[in-house]
């Protein structure tokens, strides 16, 4: 018999197996690294309203966090505020301490008065600030809408 007649050898198997082996760790590495850089489409986004509760339940100089929103709510003498928890940083998670009176950031050490303005530390801008609508006696804060700011003015407030 001669080596066509014979078919495919042990040789040629093993290395059509090796370039088979071969050609789908290329193409794993090619779809993973255009997978890595292609930009990640995201549908639009759906409305994310935030009822954070009753006008009455928040006293005037308590600042209280929505933790899984992250999202901080002030009331103050003039009205109520709406904070991103988020610091303008380095986008860490920003903490209030009530003895001092300021919000904290735990990665740097910038500090935050009860506006949001920057007390200390680098980051480049004041928190940003979510609009509040007051519907039937309860704050509702859109979480969808982050609105960057220079510093604190007074119409940012929302009276209830």
């Amino acid at each position: 018999m001669t080596e066509e007649e014979k078919g495919l050898s042990r040789r040629k198997m093993i290395g059509y197996g090796w370039i088979a082996a071969t050609a789908i760790v290329i193409g794993e590495l090619i779809g993973g690294t255009l997978a890595f850089l292609w930009p990640k489409v995201r549908g639009g986004k759906a409305e994310k309203l935030l009822i954070a509760g009753k006008v009455d339940d928040f006293p005037v100089g308590k600042v209280v966090l929505f933790r899984k929103e992250k999202v901080f709510i002030n009331r103050m003498d003039k009205g109520f505020l709406a904070f991103s928890a988020i610091c303008t940083h380095l986008r860490c998670i920003v903490r209030w301490t009530e003895a001092k009176n300021v919000f904290e950031c735990p990665c740097h050490g910038a500090k935050f008065n009860a506006v949001g303005e920057v007390l200390e530390g680098p980051p480049p801008r004041p928190m940003d600030i979510y609009p509040i609508e007051i519907v039937e006696d309860k704050i509702v804060v859109d979480t969808n809408r982050a609105i960057q700011r220079k510093k604190f003015n007074r119409s940012q407030l929302v009276s209830a």
